[in-house]
């Protein structure tokens, strides 16, 4: 009996040993793929000869395939959407950081597009504690290797075989090339419901966070970096009217500001805050409205003087 238990051990053990090798083997062209999640292909390819910048309104709103087809072989590539989100990439240190570790030393001929809106220059609590110190914005070090396993390791933290079945059933797609693609519903009653939830958490931000003078400091450093390396264009994307006019109360004076800082640091300042682009939640674009966009600041990037 001890000799048939001890088989039957043996068996599950090997059984339980054959599934994990073959779940590890079916991960492992997702993990190649960069498409673990919506921020680890980032930092899984190369490094980046252009940039587009900012938080997930721009990670979702510009597409580099789009621009890279009407700016051809103009800027140095490969044009790379480094935006993350409003958690991980407002502007400031650790996040000027990480874009000096993406962008290779050697470029010269780059594009950067620099998205901003008053949260990506807005703080919660006193000057000089960024919390995004402490994600993987601040601490990752390796922002170019393939597998990563740093992120792997640090913060991925899904188990693998949730890896598989949310790459199977993700609304969230991470292009090769940084855009986020968001697959979800956009009946009118559905953008109108996620659009007041979105509004309302907005809201709570104003009237808890400020301008904060440690993130424009941060936006300057990050723009006159890139001017050494490239071609620098300051854009504001489209949102939807209640989100638009929840800025304007919160700060009003803001569209002046990036003007004028803009204009002090010689790269010009595309405003495209009021345009009619459709959202999924009035601060992202759908994906057509995001090709369509990307279309439209192309050709404005095309026309604009070197």
């Amino acid at each position: 009996m001890k000799n048939v238990a001890a088989f039957r051990l043996l068996v599950h053990v090997l059984l339980l040993a054959g599934a994990a090798l073959v779940g590890l083997l079916a991960l492992v062209p997702v993990v190649r793929k960069g498409q673990v999640d919506a921020f680890y292909g980032r930092f899984a390819g190369p490094p980046a000869g252009s940039l587009v910048l900012g938080t997930s309104r721009a990670a979702q709103g510009v597409q580099p395939a789009v621009l890279a087809a009407r700016l051809g072989g103009r800027f140095d590539g490969p044009l790379l959407n480094y935006a993350f989100t409003l958690t991980h990439s407002p502007y400031g240190p650790a996040y000027l950081r990480s874009i000096q570790r993406k962008l290779r030393p050697e470029v010269k001929n780059g594009l950067f597009v620099v998205a901003v809106d008053p949260w990506s220059l807005s703080l919660t609590g006193p000057e000089g504690a960024f919390p995004e110190d402490n994600s993987f914005i601040g601490q990752l070090h390796q922002v170019s290797q393939n597998p990563n396993l740093p992120y792997l390791t640090r913060y991925q933290t899904k188990p693998l075989y949730r890896l598989l079945l949310d790459y199977a059933t993700a609304t969230e797609r991470l292009h090769p090339d940084g855009w986020l693609e968001v697959r979800i519903g956009t009946d009118s009653a559905q953008v109108r419901a996620r659009t007041a939830r979105k509004v309302l958490d907005y809201r709570l931000l104003a009237s808890t966070q400020h301008l904060s003078a440690g993130r424009l400091e941060a936006l300057r450093q990050t723009i006159e970096f890139l001017k050494r390396h490239g071609r620098v264009c300051v854009v504001r994307l489209p949102v939807g009217p209640p989100l638009l006019r929840l800025e304007q109360a919160y700060q009003p004076g803001f569209d002046g500001l990036m003007r004028r800082t803009a204009a002090a640091l010689a790269v010009p300042y595309l405003d495209y805050s009021a345009r009619p682009y459709a959202t999924t939640d009035g601060n992202h674009l759908q994906r057509a409205a995001s090709t369509a966009f990307s279309q439209r600041l192309a050709a404005d990037l095309a026309r604009a003087p070197e």
